[in-house]
C-alpha cells in the first residue's frame, strides 16, 4: 500500500512539474519554479527546535528562549540563502555529442550566475550520478553531463534535475531544466575479420546514386554557401543534406558498406560491423557509403557524413 502511494505520488509530481516546465534555450529558474523543503538533517533540527521550545516554556528557562530564537533564525537565514542561491540560475544547452553504446554521452552545458557568486550546485541526469560544482562565478562557467550509454538508439534528452543544500544542509532546494533535444548511441564497433570489396569507378556509376551523373568526392557540410559553386544540388533536393564536390577520386576506389554483405547473424552483431567499417573508414580518409535498408547514403568522407551514416545505424 505504502509503495503503490509513493508511485502515485510520484507520478502525479511528474505530471505537475510537467505542466509547468519552460521552454526554450536557455532556461532561467524563476522564483516559481525552485523548490524548497527541509532535508533530513533539517527535519532532525526542527525537532530539536521543538524540543528546546517545549521545554523553554515548562520550565520558564530564559536561556533556552534565548538559544531556541537564535537556532530559529539560524533556519530562517537558511531558507532565505537557499532559495537564493538557486534563484535567477541560467542553463544553457550548447552541445550534445553522441556515444558508442558502452560509452557515455557528452551534454555540454554553460551555467550562468547571473552576476552572482553560486556555491554547491549538483546536477542529475535521470538515474544517472550527480555531477557537482562546488562554486559557479558570475560570469559563467561551461560544464559537461556525461550520461551512461548501454544500448544503441536515438534518446531524448532527460530534464536536468538542479539542487544544493547551501548554506547550512538544512534545506534542499532544487529546479528542473528541460530541453527538446535528443542524443544518439551508436553501436559499438566490432571488427568482422574482413573488409568488403572495393567499388571501381565505373560500378559506382552504374549505381543509383543520388547527385550529379560524375562521380565526386563529396564532403558534407552544415554551411555550403562559402562555395555555392561546388553544391551538390540533386542531393540536397531529396532532402539528404548539403554536400560541396571536390576532386575526382584518382584512384577510383569506393567503399559501398551493405547489411547484406556480412554473415547472417544477429542483428546487432551485423551493425557493430558496420559501425567498426564506418569508424575506419572514415579514419583512413577512404570515400564511403552505406546502404541500410531503403536508406542510401552518397559517397563521401567527412565527420558529418560519418555521422550520419552512424546515426542511420542507431535508429535501424
Amino acid at each position: 500500500m505504502i509503495t503503490y502511494l509513493k508511485t502515485k505520488g510520484f507520478n502525479y509530481w511528474n505530471q505537475w512539474i510537467k505542466k509547468r516546465k519552460t521552454v526554450g534555450n536557455p532556461q532561467i529558474l524563476e522564483a516559481n519554479k525552485v523548490y524548497i523543503l527541509p532535508s533530513g538533517f533539517g527535519c532532525a533540527y526542527g525537532f530539536l527546535l521543538l524540543t528546546l521550545f517545549s521545554g523553554a516554556i515548562n520550565y520558564q528557562i530564559s536561556t533556552v528562549f534565548l538559544m531556541t530564537f537564535l537556532l530559529a533564525v539560524i533556519g530562517l537565514v537558511s531558507a532565505w540563502e537557499a532559495h537564493a542561491n538557486l534563484k535567477e540560475l541560467s542553463i544553457k544547452l550548447i552541445a550534445i555529442k553522441d556515444a558508442q553504446s558502452g560509452t557515455p554521452a557528452q551534454i555540454t552545458v554553460l551555467i550562468q550566475g547571473n552576476h552572482k557568486m553560486r556555491y554547491g550546485l549538483e546536477f542529475k541526469l535521470a538515474n544517472q550520478p550527480a555531477s557537482r560544482l562546488e562554486k559557479i562565478p558570475p560570469e559563467g562557467i561551461q560544464y559537461v553531463l556525461p550520461i551512461e550509454t548501454s544500448q544503441r538508439g536515438c534518446f531524448p534528452l532527460p530534464r536536468i534535475v538542479i539542487s544544493s543544500l547551501f548554506p547550512f544542509g538544512i534545506f534542499r532546494v532544487w529546479g528542473y531544466a528541460s530541453f527538446d533535444a535528443h542524443y544518439y548511441v551508436y553501436p559499438e564497433p566490432v571488427s568482422p575479420e574482413f573488409w568488403p570489396s572495393p567499388v571501381s569507378l565505373h560500378q559506382a556509376r552504374k549505381r543509383d546514386i543520388p547527385g550529379d551523373d560524375e562521380i565526386y568526392d563529396l564532403k558534407q557540410v552544415e554551411d555550403p554557401w562559402s562555395q555555392p559553386n561546388l553544391i551538390a544540388w540533386k542531393i540536397a533536393a531529396k532532402g539528404q543534406g548539403w554536400y560541396l564536390k571536390t576532386r575526382n577520386n584518382s584512384e577510383g576506389d569506393y567503399w559501398l558498406f551493405r547489411l547484406n554483405d556480412l554473415p547472417a547473424d544477429n542483428l546487432e552483431s551485423r551493425l557493430a560491423h558496420l559501425s567498426y567499417w564506418l569508424v575506419n573508414a572514415e579514419a583512413d580518409n577512404r570515400i564511403y557509403g552505406l546502404e541500410l535498408g531503403h536508406y542510401s547514403s552518397p559517397f563521401a568522407q567527412g565527420e558529418e557524413h560519418l555521422q550520419a551514416c552512424l546515426r542511420q545505424l542507431a535508429t535501424y
